[in-house]
């Protein structure tokens, strides 16, 4: 039996807060990101963090791709494993957007993605969007070919026309300001 793919945070336990330093009130340095575990035929991988409350258009907060298998992950602040490429956010930024907090200080969850390709890379320069990765993740068989899954799986379902994703693992934060705390104007 295989083992499950998995992605961890040795600096964001899923059970906790993220920590402030990892948000825009502490100063916004990147969580360190690792795996486990991938398909045999993993040739990169693409990291997606996003905000699952946030409309659409404001969702993805980091954004990572070609990132190659043989890396151990992406350690906190520090430079990416050479090849990676780095996406462009929902902000129209190129880089990490860290959580900050809502005006009504309620709780936000952030949910790490991480997917397993068979692509050693996706074609795409410095800078695409989720948009271009997923199609990029876009295969040769038409999504009507596979059954679909449920329609309540918002995730396998996103995932199901990428035919290129082998694997996905994720896990999830939370943040929010204390609710004690006078709020920054």
């Amino acid at each position: 039996m295989a083992v499950e793919m998995k992605v961890f945070s040795t600096g964001i336990d899923p059970q906790d807060w993220i920590p402030e330093r990892f948000t825009k009130p502490g100063g916004g340095v990147t969580p360190p990101i690792f795996w486990q575990h991938l398909p045999e035929k993993t040739r990169s991988l693409v990291l997606l963090m996003e905000h699952r409350e946030a409309k659409p258009e404001a969702r993805v907060f980091w954004l990572v791709y070609d990132i190659p298998p043989k890396a151990e992950g992406i350690h906190e602040g520090g430079p990416l494993p050479a090849g990676a490429k780095v996406g462009r956010n929902s902000f129209g930024e190129v880089g990490y957007r860290p959580p900050e907090a809502s005006a009504d200080r309620s709780l936000q969850h952030y949910d790490f993605l991480l997917l397993a390709t068979d692509l050693a890379s996706l074609g795409l320069p410095e800078g695409a969007d989720w948009e271009a990765v997923k199609q990029a993740l876009k295969g040769h068989h038409a999504p009507e070919d596979l059954a679909p899954p449920p329609a309540i799986d918002v995730r396998a379902r996103e995932l199901h026309p990428l035919s290129h994703v082998l694997d996905h693992a994720e896990f999830s934060g939370h943040f929010a300001l204390d609710i004690d705390a006078p709020a920054k104007t």
